[in-house]
């Protein structure tokens, strides 16, 4: 890791990103959360959409919403961009397609399924490109 990797880590230490996560199958959910935890993030969790809008008003803080689309998540990251478009938005999803996700106005799409690093990853090019 060259200078510019440790400062970008002390960084991210002081001052994690917090991410939502938005997944109606609990275990994945977990899997998720724990994912972008280990990478140093902080992360809130909701099970469907209507969930989601109550965690984003109680939560100012949230930079990040990573939501699969089965439970309304295109709408949601519509929704999301029209209201907080600070806010980035990660689509994940085995049926979606990325022009879809583009479409509702999400920064990446991730195909199902997916491995951890390809999760953090997306994360990552998510902050790169803003």
């Amino acid at each position: 890791m060259g200078v510019r990797g440790l400062i970008n880590g002390m960084c991210q230490m002081a001052n994690p990103l917090t991410i939502l996560v938005v997944e109606d199958e609990s275990l994945i959910r977990m899997a998720a959360v724990a994912i972008l935890e280990d990478a140093g993030y902080w992360v809130l969790e909701a099970q469907n959409s209507a969930e989601a809008l109550d965690v984003l008003a109680r939560h100012a803080e949230i930079s990040i919403l990573l939501t699969d689309v089965r439970m309304d998540g295109l709408a949601l990251v519509t929704w999301v961009q029209l209201n907080n478009p600070a806010i980035r938005s990660i689509v994940v999803s085995g049926n979606a397609s990325a022009a879809e996700a583009s479409k509702a106005g999400a920064s990446i799409f991730v195909k199902k399924p997916y491995l951890p690093t390809t999760i953090v990853k997306a994360v990552h090019e998510t902050v790169l490109r803003h």
